[in-house]
């Protein structure tokens, strides 16, 4: 009996570990593995959608899904609830469309570095929220989360 009353909480402990360890990280899925919900409101706000993938990512306690595509010649995701409620998109945009406030954010985090790729962040509104920036710096590659005062919120290394 003493014996299960440690392993409970070893086990329980392990649990817990394993979901840390697994959220955030992102699931290929088939169109089928998205709830219904999710692809009505998707199809209804991008109609016109082609190359389309969809992920799945565990965000506090809750399964957001991810689905990239491209709409008249730019890359875009919008991130969605289970329910079918928009949670954000994210569009690709010129280099020179990045405000100055956030370009220069990044030279003075990253001196050396190249901007390879940038999208603006909206709200469900349809308001910039932030920008998401991919830069090489040396030989790493890093994705800058900024808000739009050019305010770093997250640097994380890219993942292929």
């Amino acid at each position: 009996m003493k014996k299960n009353l440690v392993l409970i909480p070893a086990l329980l402990t392990l649990a817990a570990l394993s979901t840390v360890a697994n959220a955030g990280q992102e699931k290929k899925l088939t169109q089928k593995q998205v709830p219904k919900e999710v692809l009505e409101a998707f199809h209804k706000a991008f109609p016109q959608a082609t190359n389309i993938k969809y992920e799945s990512e565990g965000r506090k306690e809750k399964t957001v899904y991810e689905i990239d595509f491209n709409e008249q010649g730019l890359a875009r995701e919008a991130s969605y609830a289970a329910n079918g409620s928009v949670l954000e998109t994210e569009e690709e945009i010129k280099l020179e469309e990045l405000p100055a406030a956030v370009t220069d954010a990044i030279m003075k985090a990253h001196p050396h570095a190249t901007v390879a790729e940038a999208e603006k962040v909206l709200k469900p509104n349809g308001t910039i929220s932030g920008y998401e920036v991919e830069i090489k710096d040396g030989g790493r590659e890093l994705e800058i989360k900024l808000d739009t005062t050019g305010k770093i919120l997250s640097t994380d290394r890219e993942k292929d």
